[in-house]
């Protein structure tokens, strides 16, 4: 982690008179290195002024700086970086070049100091945890958040994994007949959804599902999920002769709950990402809020918002309850209600697989999974 002072140190003489001139900075001595540093450490060292400046930059560079600050990577290529910016415009007018050249004056982000790096920016760390902050303050008062457990919660870590090791083991028991369109005959999926930890029904209304996964318009959300990310790993087999089979040899290597339950969420985020692009910063706003204590899902949601767009059928307050709801089911949050308040948290291994996993990083499922036959 290399912190602001360090990256002025390595910064030429030129770079720091550019920025001394962008702030306004005093100093003794324009031909000295030290004197320049100083000045400009002087400055970076304010966070009311930090904030301030944060305050007045456009819709378009609050989105830039809050999709550097809350991912995790520790350098960008410049095609990175351009990828943010067009993020961050989202469709509207802009130039996501002028983005992260608007981040470069500022020093913001520095290029690499060596010749492994020079093609790579990087953030400065304390600089980032300052902006990370800022971003965070309004929607940490103390009546939004609740530091012991509510009156009721739910919380399913483990579970997820432990119904798939059942799915599995039903498959090498018993014979499972698909229909013509490939989904599980409709008795065998009650037997099957009865026998979850956490039980759902059979999908029975009509109306639009889709974009939620390979199976989705077939399944219950939560078996939907569970059922793709089998298939997606190779657990199971739709064969010509139109059963659902067990691929024994790949079922048996399920890892341990730890790391079986991070791919899971991995998985999640390259499924979902396709109808909520924005899911992996949306992802760092609600592990950065719901950690540690309950905080209420309304301001969560109020965080989030921004980041959200409707999708076809589904409502921005739809889609948010559609994540929150996943996230519990596969152990990263616990729901809690306490009066008529509703309140998320962060479990312990939500946090470690988050902090795990570069989620902008992880890229949109392939086309071709979502295709059936």
């Amino acid at each position: 982690m290399v912190r602001i002072a360090d990256w002025l140190t390595y910064a030429d003489i030129e770079q720091l008179r550019q920025l001394t001139r962008f702030y306004g900075c005093q100093t003794n001595n324009q031909h000295s290195k030290n004197d320049l540093i100083c000045s400009l450490l002087q400055h970076f060292g304010k966070k009311s002024q930090l904030s301030s400046q944060i305050s007045t930059l456009s819709q378009a560079e609050q989105r830039f700086l809050q999709l550097l600050v809350f991912d995790q990577s520790p350098a960008y290529s410049f095609e990175e970086l351009l990828a943010k910016g067009r993020a961050a415009l989202d469709g509207t007018d802009g130039e996501p070049r002028s983005l992260v050249v608007g981040a470069l004056k500022r020093g913001w982000l520095f290029p690499g100091y060596s010749h492994r790096t020079q093609y790579l920016y990087h953030l400065p760390s304390d600089l980032g945890k300052q902006m990370c902050d800022i971003f965070l303050e309004p929607y940490l008062q103390p009546h939004f958040r609740l530091m012991s457990k509510p009156s009721f919660y739910r919380d399913e870590q483990g579970q997820m994994l432990d119904d798939l090791r059942l799915f599995l083991d039903i498959l090498g028991k018993e014979d499972i007949r698909l229909t013509v369109d490939g989904s599980i005959y409709k008795q065998q999926q009650k037997y099957i959804l009865q026998k979850m930890a956490i039980e759902e029904k059979p999908i029975t209304a009509k109306g639009p599902r889709f974009g939620f996964g390979r199976r989705y318009h077939q399944y219950p959300d939560r078996f939907s999920f569970l059922y793709d990310y089998a298939f997606y790993q190779g657990y199971i087999i739709e064969d010509r002769e139109g059963y659902l089979r067990l691929n024994v040899e790949k079922s048996g290597k399920i890892n341990k709950q730890e790391e079986a339950g991070k791919e899971m969420v991995k998985f999640f985020i390259r499924l979902y990402r396709k109808p909520i692009p924005h899911l992996p910063i949306i992802l760092r706003w609600i592990s950065s809020l719901c950690h540690p204590g309950w905080m209420m899902t309304e301001v969560v949601f109020q965080a989030v918002d921004p980041w959200l767009a409707p999708y076809y059928y589904e409502t921005k307050e739809s889609l948010f309850d559609k994540v929150v709801r996943m996230l519990v089911h596969l152990g990263v949050l616990r729901e809690g209600v306490d009066g008529e308040v509703h309140y998320l948290s962060l479990t312990p291994m939500g946090a470690k697989w988050l902090r795990g996993i570069t989620a902008f990083r992880e890229k949109v499922i392939e086309d071709q999974f979502l295709k059936l036959g």
